[in-house]
């Protein structure tokens, strides 16, 4: 989710919540972070009323989809549903506000180096917050780095905006092994050497020649990808990844 200046809203009451500064902006929204009489901190999620507007016509779920979806949900590692807010011109989700930084930050901000170690506690929670949210019937359809959060080594998934129910007929639960397995990617970019440190990374050179990694642990992001037979079970990825990473 991309910065953004609009100062529209600073200082504004919506509902019981004064907002403080915007967060960040995406396709369908932005995000504001704001505070309640009581000092409560919270993320205010405004949609975009042209997007909105043409859900509605369409009698699209998209509008209310996270909604519904979050406030199936309930577990610490994920945001909580507090309320709607729907005044003139303004509607959105108010949500839970989760401490820390998304791992964009960490990588494209701060520099951070991430280690092996850090590698694989931030790989196998991601993997348990996956196997509980499908679980619950839900595909999250975007776990990017800008939608994982740490904060003092604990892991949260955030922006269920494109979350669905899954079918695996038009939502497919495999999709998140795809997006898992690129998220994967970038932390192990991070935490591992490339072969030839000479060699920049923007060449046409695929992962699996340019990481020193071993074997098993090509072939399981290939699975996830999509290169090699791709993972059925969350189960079996979890087993997969302890198997592969944990040494």
């Amino acid at each position: 989710m991309k910065l953004f200046t609009n100062i529209k809203y600073k200082n504004r009451r919506l509902g019981k919540y004064i907002v403080e500064k915007p967060l960040g902006e995406g396709r369908y929204g932005k995000c504001f972070l704001a505070t309640s009489e009581t000092g409560e901190k919270v993320v205010i999620k405004k949609f975009k009323l042209r997007i909105f507007e043409k859900n509605r016509r369409k009698s699209n779920d998209e509008n209310v989809s996270e909604a519904v979806i979050l406030s199936n949900l309930n577990d610490e590692r994920i945001p909580e549903l507090l309320g709607v807010i729907n005044e003139k011109g303004f509607y959105g989700f108010v949500l839970e506000y989760k401490q820390g930084n998304t791992v964009k930050e960490l990588l494209f901000k701060k520099n951070y180096k991430f280690s092996k170690e850090e590698f694989f506690s931030i790989g196998i929670q991601l993997i348990k917050i996956i196997e509980y949210i499908h679980s619950n019937g839900v595909v999250h359809r975007d776990i990017r780095t800008p939608n994982v959060l740490i904060n003092d080594g604990k892991v949260y998934l955030i922006d269920f905006g494109l979350a669905r129910w899954g079918d695996n007929k038009k939502y497919f639960f495999d999709l998140d092994y795809s997006f898992l397995g690129d998220f994967l990617l970038y932390l192990l970019y991070s935490a591992s050497e490339t072969k030839d440190k000479k060699t920049p990374r923007y060449k046409n050179v695929p992962w699996y020649d340019e990481l020193n990694i071993s074997n098993d642990q090509k072939l399981f992001i290939k699975r996830l990808l999509g290169i090699e037979e791709r993972y059925k079970s969350i189960n079996d990825i979890e087993l997969d990844f302890i198997k592969a990473f944990n040494n």
